[in-house]
């Protein structure tokens, strides 16, 4: 809304305030015991403009208390002063404006008094009246300016927070890519030592590509799942020229699942972990599933391997990778998300995140 829209509306909603108090005012004339009185326009705004005084002035007294009367400093001198000035000059201005409305009054005594008799009278008559309109000016203004200040901290520990959240998530990803890097140089430099060169030339390559995508992915905390499969499938492109023939891998990926955001880096540590505990002690190999589907209002990951299984319960050790994925999740998804590792009915290990189905990158935002 632009100023002049947001100024008209105030102007409205300050006009309401004092006409309606001045109108019902004016409706008593109706039921005058002195008989029948003038009830026309001029009447009306005998009445009436007085408490449009009133309400104008309240933006005035707003910005007063606001600078020199804030609530905090309720029951000092200056804070009494402060209103006691403020009422004042409102109380005073708002008789001589009925003082000067005398010719319009509907009573001959009040036009009979002139100027300065009605201003007079009116200063007597009607200091309760303007002391109950002032502290109710008051009672909304503070209120407002409580409110106001509410929304400011909540907005500030908000802004905080997420700092805080993007902070940890730049963290975790700092440890996720150095991990995943040093075990693929590891699995390199153990082929180099086996002598063979064309498979160490070839893992290299691919693994300058992969990096180039992790540092053109850096400081999103959110991708489209169609990027990080990308990125998945090149990493376990250099997994199978490690393990030849031994690893099979088998996409089940949905299409209405490719545009939902997802944890940058969610799919590799779960793949790394299938392969390296998995299927690697297995002589044979096995077989690696990756899984992506919609359930209406969740995205569901999974990560299913052939291998060994998982150890006994008390032996189970959660390595840099899933203690990384499981913090991630925590932060971005906080009680709206749900990873398991158990063993699989038919052999093997299954890995299951659940979060929640959006296309946009909420995350980031």
């Amino acid at each position: 809304m632009g100023i002049l829209k947001r100024g008209a509306v105030r102007a409205v909603g300050l006009f309401a305030l004092g006409f309606m108090p001045g109108l019902i005012s004016f409706s008593n004339l109706f039921y005058s015991p002195e008989g029948s009185v003038p009830t026309g326009v001029r009447q009306l705004a005998f009445f009436v403009l007085p408490w449009l005084a009133w309400a104008f002035y309240t933006p005035v007294i707003r910005r007063i208390l606001r600078r020199w009367a804030p609530l905090e400093n309720a029951g000092r001198a200056s804070w009494f002063l402060v209103h006691a000035l403020t009422f004042s000059a409102g109380w005073v201005g708002n008789e001589l404006v009925q003082g000067a409305l005398g010719p319009w009054a509907p009573w001959p005594s009040m036009r009979a008094l002139g100027f300065f008799g009605l201003f007079l009278q009116m200063m007597r008559h009607s200091l309760l009246i303007d002391l109950l309109a002032y502290s109710g000016a008051c009672g909304v203004i503070y209120g407002l300016e409580a409110r106001r200040r509410l929304r400011a901290q909540e907005m500030t520990a908000s802004r905080l927070e997420a700092q805080l959240a993007r902070a940890q998530l730049d963290a975790l990803r700092v440890q996720l890519q150095p991990h995943f890097l040093f075990n693929t140089l590891n699995a390199i430099s153990m082929m180099a030592r086996k002598g063979e060169t064309d498979s160490v030339v070839r893992m290299l390559a691919g693994l300058s590509d992969l990096l180039r995508l992790a540092l053109a992915s850096g400081g999103k905390a959110e991708v489209p799942l169609r990027d990080e499969l990308d990125f998945l499938e090149r990493y376990l492109a250099l997994q199978q020229i490690r393990f030849s023939d031994r690893l099979q891998v088998r996409m089940r990926i949905s299409p209405d699942a490719l545009d939902a955001r997802v944890p940058s880096l969610v799919l590799q540590p779960l793949a790394e972990n299938a392969v390296r505990h998995g299927l690697s002690p297995r002589n044979e190999g096995g077989l690696l599933e990756i899984g992506a589907e919609r359930s209406g209002s969740t995205l569901v990951l999974s990560v299913r391997d052939t291998g060994v299984g998982l150890p006994a319960p008390s032996e189970r050790r959660g390595g840099v990778g899933l203690q990384n994925v499981r913090a991630r999740l925590a932060v971005l998804y906080p009680d709206k998300h749900r990873f398991t590792l158990e063993n699989h009915p038919e052999g093997g290990t299954l890995a299951v995140v659940s979060i929640p189905f959006h296309q946009e990158a909420l995350a980031d935002a």
